[in-house]
């Protein structure tokens, strides 16, 4: 009997991390991590309206839930085809028919709450931002900004943004689907957190007890061999210590002066811009971080204003995807079908989709690097959202070990706004005309993250870049 104790106390240890890690296992409906996206709607004149729309697939019974902020008074719907071409009238309002599946109105603040009804049929629904100006209060920015949360696993429709001037004077932003995307996200059972800290607990508690009966065995048997351990340890001599290696891997600029000013290159994983005006040096020093990288077989996303940096680079490289944000954007591009088109960066909604979907499809287990060349024109259209688009797009960067480096033109921008977006990210270049007889260029890295760099000023040369 004395024998079969220990043994019913291993099994019921055993039988119990198996219960904790069954109990743990997520409903296969429940709704997965939230993301978050920022936007802007520009103040209509006085007495008008204007509404901003966002496309996405449900499916039936399920249900849309998360939280979403304005910094000014805004209305806030989800609807259905029907309803959705209902309110696109010169008040933006819902008739009293329509059955919207979440209607908020005159709301303001962060972190308001919202739960759809269930969805009646499969199909594509909408989100709805409508903002009216009653001529009470002005915006003293000039627009609103918006966000809106919602599960990861929600099937977006990739957009193209417009603004319309109607006979009845509504200003309205509206959406045309064109391809569809999704952002993958697991929602079969798993095993959850608790359950796999309590199995770790349960198997570290068994081989525990298992232990200690093995060492009551034989414990006179085990002293002795600790003892005689004990003496070889102390006469045995001491074996140095492995020196700390990097603190992480470096991903080269393609310019060997850079890369030792940097002490081997850019840190995996973190986000830089590069300061500077205008110049043929800014330009070379981007195309030739993006086309080293391509060579050496990395995925890169670069989205920009124009193909001049990369057009050559399209027809030689597979791993290159690129977003052009342009009103020429089908006109240039026009030889190049794997190109992503968008008019404008009106739309930061818009340029977060196609970022996702860009992101998606690359290869996992790779670093990749991002490239942003739009910085100027989005802080020049969005101002102070585009410090919180930045920390969204740079975050989920980071949690795929994604480097990125972007360009800006502090001439110009206002010295806070400047400021704001350099906090921003990890780590400064700044690229300058020194003050001297021919102005030649300058180099120096202002900051790295708290990594190690050399602070000094390079002169740039552009034939050695």
């Amino acid at each position: 009997m004395d024998k079969l104790k220990p043994r019913a106390f291993v099994s019921f240890l055993l039988l119990l991390a198996i219960c904790i890690s069954l109990l743990s296992i997520p409903n296969a409906n429940s709704q997965s991590a939230a993301v978050t996206t920022t936007t802007t709607i520009e103040q209509p004149p006085s007495g008008q309206c204007a509404e901003i729309s966002l496309a996405f697939s449900a499916r039936a019974g399920q249900e849309l839930a998360g939280t979403f902020s304005s910094d000014a008074s805004i209305s806030f719907y989800i609807l259905s085809p029907a309803d959705f071409d209902a309110i696109r009238n010169p008040n933006c309002s819902l008739p009293s028919s329509a059955r919207p599946l979440y209607s908020q109105t005159n709301s303001v603040g962060h972190d308001n709450p919202y739960r759809t009804l269930v969805f009646p049929s499969n199909g594509t629904y909408y989100i709805v931002f409508v903002l009216l100006n009653s001529s009470q209060a002005e915006l003293a920015s000039g627009f609103a900004t918006v966000e809106v949360s919602f599960p990861a696993s929600t099937i977006f429709i990739t957009t193209e943004a417009s603004y319309t001037i109607s006979s009845s004077s509504i200003i309205v932003r509206t959406t045309q689907s064109t391809t569809e995307s999704a952002t993958v996200a697991s929602t079969g059972p798993s095993f959850g957190t608790f359950g796999l800290i309590g199995l770790v607990v349960a198997v570290g508690l068994i081989a525990s007890v298992m232990v200690f009966m093995k060492r009551g065995k034989s414990q006179t048997g085990q002293k002795v061999v600790l003892k005689q351990e004990t003496v070889k340890k102390e006469v045995r001599p001491e074996s140095p210590q492995p020196k700390p290696g990097p603190a992480g891997q470096n991903i080269s600029t393609g310019y060997p002066e850079l890369d030792t000013m940097l002490a081997g290159g850019l840190p995996l994983g973190l986000s830089i811009v590069l300061t500077g005006p205008p110049c043929d040096e800014k330009n070379l020093i981007l195309s030739r971080f993006l086309e080293t990288n391509l060579i050496s077989g990395r995925e890169c996303i670069f989205i920009s204003t124009s193909l001049d940096r990369v057009r050559e680079m399209l027809s030689k490289h597979k791993n290159l995807h690129v977003i052009l944000c342009n009103p020429q954007a089908e006109t240039i591009a026009a030889p190049y079908p794997e190109v992503v088109k968008i008019k404008t960066v009106d739309s930061l909604i818009q340029i977060n989709l196609e970022y996702d979907v860009a992101a998606g499809g690359l290869s996992s287990g790779k670093s990749a690097i991002l490239c942003l060349e739009i910085l100027d024109d989005v802080l020049l259209e969005h101002h102070a959202a585009t410090r919180r688009w930045l920390m969204d797009i740079l975050g989920r960067g980071k949690g795929i070990q994604m480097t990125c480096l972007a360009t800006l033109n502090p001439a110009m921008h206002s010295t806070q706004e400047l400021q704001a977006i350099l906090e921003t990210f990890d780590g400064h270049i700044d690229l300058y005309e020194a003050a001297v007889q021919g102005r030649p260029k300058l180099i120096q890295v202002r900051k790295l993250g708290g990594r190690t760099f050399l602070d000094s000023e390079v002169r740039v040369e552009k034939d050695r870049i």
